[in-house]
């Protein structure tokens, strides 16, 4: 029997399609000179004869402005053939922007969310990771169109964070003990790339992603437990680097990590280690881990998250000042945590200003707007029985902060634009859950 080719069924091929080349095909791959993402253009136009719908429905601002994105490039492109020789004209830029304005209106209607989706870029991410890893074990270089790639700091941030975030919450969320395992698996060696990476923002980005977990989604027992595991292997991984590259001789490259820091980190862990098992021991037994509700736990997980964040800030904005006063700073921990702190803000190269420095003004613009109005969007899609749109807006909102200190790779910032149009427009059903939540060492139903 023929299979009916419908836009739901073409969409989610396309996705499909998508999510694997930006995984697998981390160059920037060209067809006629053209990137290949830019094909997206061609395949939008076919999917939209399929819908037997109009070409266009405005409906939200963000649906205007990706139409004047479209029109804006079109005209930059015609604009370019009458004042340059056509010969020597690059136009893969402004493909690139209308096959994501393309993609846009694929995803604002009728989209659905698959686990295959995070699959894929769970074993994408693993090929990656291993990649990566394999030049810094081995006297073996890294094959030679994928070293510019290894060379962008930020780009392979950028690229395993998404995995390492994927991977966390697909930990937290799976039952399946064979997935389970795999999850934890991908996530461990993406860790540790993005340990070998040296991206000290990075760090923090992550550990700062395993705080919020319970702040943006229901703060579950079993969830809280499932995050701080992964948590407590990061922290392990992250504090024994030093031993890995000094005193064990597995790894062949030359890493700054220091034996002082990594004590320094295991003090600091075991301190939250006290802190979390402190309200852990409250939890009674012979209960449903899904149905406790640890509010108390939760509030001081934002006041952390709130002190990590004024920290973050104070850094970020007086870089270079803290660079300039280094040396002076009291204690050598405090200068192992805040100068390569600083270092990375200083050396990075933020997207937005790439964005006006390449674009001009009104690309720059656009895409200030574009982020504002999908931030607010994904506001009114949040709610807390709705879990797997609260992991797609908590990944959205992470991959806009990566945004202010580098430029992702092409491919990475196509997927983190599928996660990002799933969590502002992808209709979640609620799941209303009847729970327990714990308040000192009471155990009330609510």
């Amino acid at each position: 029997m023929q299979k009916r080719i419908t836009f739901a069924w073409l969409s989610d091929k396309i996705l499909v399609f998508l999510i694997m080349i930006s995984m697998l095909l981390t160059k920037e791959i060209r067809v006629a000179d053209f990137p290949v993402y830019s094909l997206l253009l061609f395949a939008g136009i076919f999917l939209y004869k399929k819908r037997n719908r109009p070409f266009l429905r405005i409906r939200y601002w963000t649906d205007l402005l990706a139409l004047a994105a479209v029109l804006y490039e079109i005209f930059l492109m015609v604009k370019e053939l009458f004042w340059r020789n056509p010969a020597v004209i690059d136009f893969s830029g402004n493909a690139e922007a209308i096959a994501l304005a393309i993609l846009y209106f694929l995803m604002t209607n009728e989209i659905r969310l698959k686990r295959l989706y995070f699959d894929l870029i769970l074993y994408g991410g693993l090929l990656f990771a291993s990649a990566y890893i394999f030049p810094h074990l081995t006297v073996a270089s890294a094959p030679e169109f994928l070293q510019p790639v290894f060379a962008d700091q930020g780009a392979v941030s950028a690229c395993l964070l998404l995995v390492c975030m994927v991977g966390t919450c697909e930990y937290c969320f799976c039952r399946e003990r064979l997935r389970s395992c795999f999850c934890l698996a991908v996530t461990l060696i993406s860790f540790f790339a993005l340990f070998l990476n040296r991206n000290v923002l990075s760090f923090w980005l992550m550990a700062a992603y395993f705080i919020a977990i319970p702040i943006v989604l229901r703060p579950t027992a079993q969830l809280i437990k499932r995050d701080m595991q992964m948590f407590f292997l990061y922290g392990l991984l992250l504090s024994n680097m030093s031993l890995l590259a000094e005193y064990t001789g597995m790894i062949l490259t030359e890493l700054p990590y220091s034996l002082e820091h990594s004590v320094y980190l295991d003090l600091i862990f075991a301190a939250g280690g006290i802190f979390f098992f402190h309200f852990w021991e409250k939890i009674p037994e012979g209960i449903d881990p899904e149905r406790i509700i640890m509010r108390r736990m939760q509030h001081e997980y934002q006041i952390l998250f709130m002190d990590m964040g004024i920290f973050f800030t104070g850094i970020v904005i007086g870089a270079d000042r803290w660079m300039a006063i280094g040396e002076e700073l009291p204690g050598a921990a405090l200068r192992g945590f805040v100068i390569p702190l600083a270092e990375a803000v200083r050396n990075g190269e933020s997207a937005f200003y790439v964005c006006f420095r390449d674009g001009g003004l009104p690309e720059g613009l656009a895409v200030i707007l574009f982020i504002v109005l999908m931030t607010g969007k994904m506001r009114l899609n949040y709610g807390l029985d709705k879990p797997r749109t609260g992991m797609l807006i908590l990944i959205s909102v992470f991959f806009m902060t990566q945004l202010l200190f580098w430029k992702p790779a092409v491919g990475t910032t196509v997927i983190y634009m599928i996660l990002l149009l799933f969590a502002a427009f992808y209709e979640e059903e609620e799941k209303r859950t009847i729970s327990m939540k714990i308040q000192k060492e009471n155990l009330k139903g609510v």
